[in-house]
């Protein structure tokens, strides 16, 4: 499996968050007791069963949210690969479009042949880089 295949697995993850699809992140995340996902401002989840809770309770939000990708740095081993990365957060608020960003850590395993996310690590940071390029995916 290259980087390719990691990035593709990562970008999967945010389809499944952009699209509010419970049934995409259940595919995405190992299902396992180790397995971790820390959001902004939560306490740490851990446990395949509570990630999936914290997920579809933010779905049921429907929140109008839109993340994209920037800064994407990937490293890979044989059966670990971890993807650095800024979401670029734009929300719908009544003046507008707000955009706040996080620094995400995506821990991916390798299991059957395929990457399972096992940690999703985001905190909020402050100040955008200038000159700064947000995906379009």
């Amino acid at each position: 499996m290259s980087e390719k295949d990691v990035i593709e697995m990562n970008q999967i993850f945010y389809d499944a968050f952009n699209k509010n699809d419970i049934e995409l992140m259940i595919e995405i995340w190992l299902n396992d007791s180790t397995s971790q996902c820390i959001h902004p401002g939560w306490d740490v989840l851990t446990g395949f069963k509570n990630i999936m809770t914290s997920w579809q309770k933010i779905f049921t939000a429907a929140q109008d949210l839109e993340i994209k990708l920037s800064n994407i740095d990937v490293t890979t081993s044989e059966n670990l690969a971890w993807v650095t990365c800024q979401e670029n957060l734009f929300s719908i608020v009544s003046s507008g479009v707000q955009l706040s960003k996080v620094h995400s850590t995506n821990l991916f395993k390798k299991q059957n042949g395929a990457w399972k996310m096992v940690l999703h690590h985001a905190s909020p940071v402050s100040g955008l880089p200038s000159g700064e390029k947000v995906s379009e995916n």
